[in-house]
């Protein structure tokens, strides 16, 4: 009978482990284990719960206890049901089962006592084991607010010693411990899961790396040996000097140092070591082999002729199945070509090419730095602006090569002329910046120290530079500000500095200027005079003026227009004000369009009121110079019908300078359309008796300043006779400016001056008011125009 009831029972197992024990997942999957334990309280919780509620069910009912025998019936049948429902899944079975565990704490927790709390404490422990940590964190969330809740209000009595009296301080300091308690066994049981998890998918990890070790091992052995990296194999020492000996090198190694494997293996690896290898990186990957930790490093190392070359290396203890590190793996390429090319990226981010100084990228971050610790320390501290004068005229007689070698000998002067913490930086063409940091605490001072500097390298720069055997001289403009100042940025010295450079230029070059809060005025009302004089033909703010030449009888003979500009804000702005500007922005050409525009258009006005004389216009050298500037008079002559032998264009004699023989081919094309051309302000330029004779020219304007003093100044007087002279002689016609008084025009007549201008017969007015004040009767027009 024994045998039949272990064969019965043996029979029966086999068919619970197979029915509710069969894997679902692989063998090394925490899911897996969990199911597998799960199935397997379920099966002893039900056999041991139906063994212990069958006694319990006939105490509850010798006690009257209705609710506890329905309470373990509907128990067993929801294990049972659990236990049986293999279509539901997994978590909907266990949040059953934490379910049941929980409502049977609940329960018993009123109906019995502190029994319950066993009941309670296995809700969180059991979600921990079938689910994770996180629901086993919200379980025990639950069972606090619930042990809490339902002690305090169905006032459970449980008993503590000096709380009898004070139930909600009593229950909670029950929930407290209790929940202490669960959660530390919650928690470890959680953790260890987690752990045991990690372990899992490791092991998994590592099985199927066993699987195909011996093909690995295989491949590994092949690319290591046909690795373009260097590989380097050394056995760890148990010498007193703890330096490992080489034992393995592959064909990589062999091909960049010259060593062949049977040189080095048994050797150490400082044998690759030299002077220049540095000695801090040799000291940390020592200090990480001896802590058995991998180590990554950029050094130079040696070949076996003692050829440099960078090596980069990445270093890996490796250690036996016992743990113990007997290995290092040395990884390295040669990366010589990456530093040369990293260094050569880095001088070109932040040195000049040229001289090697800081460039404007790297002069900003010092300036940055400096203003920093100058606003920190209070210490003044400048910023010098320098810029090369007439350097142009070295690059254009010498060529840029001869240019080149003055500004890297002047680098080399400023350099050797200040000190260390100061910085000289080249920031384009021929304009240097120099730092001077810590002058002096007080401004005064410090601007003393900063001129005294300027100084020195003014004189500095203004000795001769000997190259290729030539001497060449080159002064400099400096401009000087200081920091720190409220709210200055690095941005504001620069400009400040750039500023005061630009004033020293305008005072005559090779001087030296300090930035003032009125020259950033002036730079700032200059850049809007700018931006209004680019708009101010659109919005109709220019007109034109009208002054007359007369002859020696007072009769019209001849006129100069004249640009004017009413803003409508500064009024009447001064073309000696705004025509500088026109000239340096480049507006000038546009204006001067406008101008030949409107000439064409007076020119027919006064043919259609009976005036029949040539109209004067200034040409600017810029505006003469545009590749397009014939076709653009003769579209515009075109276009207005005028007629061309009623214009001369004034030139000035910068205009002669350059490009000479340009120039006079420019000049004979307009001459073949009629024009005619004027030398304005002759004898103040470049005045040359070779360009009169080469020129077309029709006329010569003496300048006002040699006309002022006339006739009481006998130089004056001198000087224009002899142009009225040379002009006969040439067959030029000569108009005399600036006349103002009866005298001077008495002598302009007498020296045989075919043209008088000036305030003593006419102001320039506008066009209009001109015409209105000079009308012609109705007949004597159209004998004028019959004549013409």
């Amino acid at each position: 009978m024994s045998l039949l009831r272990a064969l019965a029972l043996k029979t029966f197992f086999q068919f619970i482990r197979k029915q509710f024990f069969r894997a679902r997942h692989p063998v090394n999957d925490i899911q897996h284990w969990r199911e597998e334990v799960f199935s397997a309280i379920l099966v002893a919780t039900l056999l041991l719960g139906t063994a212990t509620a069958i006694p319990s069910v006939f105490m509850a009912i010798s006690d009257r206890l209705w609710a506890v025998i329905v309470m373990d019936i509907v128990a067993i049948a929801w294990l049972a049901i659990i236990l049986c429902s293999t279509t539901l899944s997994y978590v909907a079975r266990a949040w059953n089962f934490l379910l049941l565990l929980f409502l049977l704490g609940i329960f018993f927790l009123r109906a019995v006592g502190p029994v319950g709390q066993i009941y309670l404490m296995a809700f969180p422990v059991m979600a921990a084991l079938l689910l994770g940590l996180r629901p086993a964190v919200y379980c025990l969330i639950v069972n606090a607010f619930a042990l809490m809740l339902v002690g305090y209000f169905l006032d459970i009595n449980i008993h503590l010693a000096g709380l009898a009296d004070k139930p909600l301080l009593r229950w909670a300091v029950i929930t407290l411990n209790f929940s202490l308690i669960s959660s530390v066994i919650t928690i470890s049981c959680g953790v260890l899961l987690q752990r045991l998890e990690k372990s899992l998918k490791d092991q998994g990890l590592v099985t199927d790396s066993l699987r195909s070790a011996n093909e690995d091992l295989r491949l590994i052995s092949a690319a290591v040996a046909q690795l373009s990296d260097m590989v380097v194999i050394s056995c760890a020492s148990e010498e007193a000097d703890g330096e490992s000996r080489i034992v393995f090198v592959n064909q990589a190694f062999e091909l960049q140092t010259g060593y062949t494997s049977a040189d080095v293996v048994g050797r150490r690896p400082r044998a690759f070591h030299g002077a220049n290898t540095q000695p801090e990186e040799l000291l940390r990957i020592r200090q990480a082999i001896a802590l058995h930790q991998w180590v990554h490093a950029e050094l130079i190392a040696y070949t076996k002729s003692g050829s440099e070359y960078w090596l980069e290396v990445v270093v890996q203890p490796v250690a036996d199945n016992e743990g113990k590190f007997t290995h290092e793996v040395m990884v390295g390429r040669d990366i010589t070509a990456r530093k040369k090319a990293e260094s050569d990226i880095h001088s070109l981010a932040y040195f000049d090419v040229l001289t090697g100084l800081p460039n404007r990228r790297l002069l900003l971050d010092r300036i940055g730095v400096l203003l920093a610790t100058a606003q920190r320390s209070g210490m003044f501290s400048a910023v010098l602006f320098i810029d090369l004068d007439h350097f142009k005229f070295i690059n254009d007689a010498r060529g840029h090569a001869t240019g080149d070698a003055v500004l890297s000998a002047v680098a080399k002067r400023l350099s050797n002329l200040l000190r260390e913490e100061d910085t000289v930086a080249r920031i384009g063409g021929d304009e240097f910046v120099v730092l001077i940091a810590n002058l002096a605490k007080e401004s005064h001072t410090a601007a003393a120290i900063a001129l005294s500097i300027s100084e020195k390298i003014r004189a500095e720069i203004a000795k001769a530079f000997g190259i290729d055997g030539q001497t060449y001289t080159c002064a400099c403009s400096i401009g000087v500000t200081l920091m720190p100042k409220p709210g200055q940025t690095k941005e504001d010295l620069l400009r400040e500095s750039d500023t005061a450079m630009y004033r020293a230029k305008m005072a005559g070059r090779n001087q030296i200027a300090f930035f003032e809060e009125s020259m950033q005025t002036e730079v700032e009302n200059r850049l809007t005079m700018v931006r209004d004089l680019a708009g101010a033909i659109a919005s109709e703010q220019m007109q034109m003026f009208i002054q007359a030449q007369v002859d020696s009888l007072g009769v019209p003979s001849g006129a100069e227009l004249l640009m004017r500009w009413t803003h409508p804000l500064r009024g009447a702005v001064s073309p000696a004000e705004f025509i500088p500007l026109a000239e340096e922005s480049g507006i000038i050409v546009q204006l001067g369009d406008w101008v030949l525009q409107q000439a064409c258009l007076v020119s027919l006005k006064l043919r259609a009121q009976g005036w029949d004389f040539p109209l004067s216009i200034n040409v600017s050298p810029k505006q003469f110079r545009q590749s397009d500037f014939v076709d653009k008079v003769r579209t515009t002559l075109s276009d207005s019908g005028a007629d061309p032998r009623a214009l001369i264009f004034e030139v000035t004699e910068g205009l002669l300078i350059d490009n000479l023989q340009e120039t006079i081919i420019r000049m004979r094309q307009l001459c073949q359309m009629g024009i005619r051309f004027s030398i304005d302000d002759f004898g103040t330029g470049y005045s040359s008796l070779f360009y009169l004779k080469r020129l077309p020219l029709y006329e010569l304007k003496i300048d006002k300043s040699f006309i002022r003093d006339t006739p009481t100044d006998s130089s004056d007087t001198a000087i224009v006779q002899a142009i009225l002279a040379m002009a006969k002689h040439l067959g030029l016609r000569v108009v005399a400016e600036g006349v103002e008084t009866r005298e001077q025009a008495d002598f302009l007549v007498a020296s045989a001056c075919d043209s008088l201008q000036g305030y003593l017969y006419s102001r320039p007015i506008a066009v209009d008011a001109w015409l209105q004040q000079h009308a012609k009767p109705e007949h004597v027009k159209q004998t004028s125009l019959a004549d013409s």
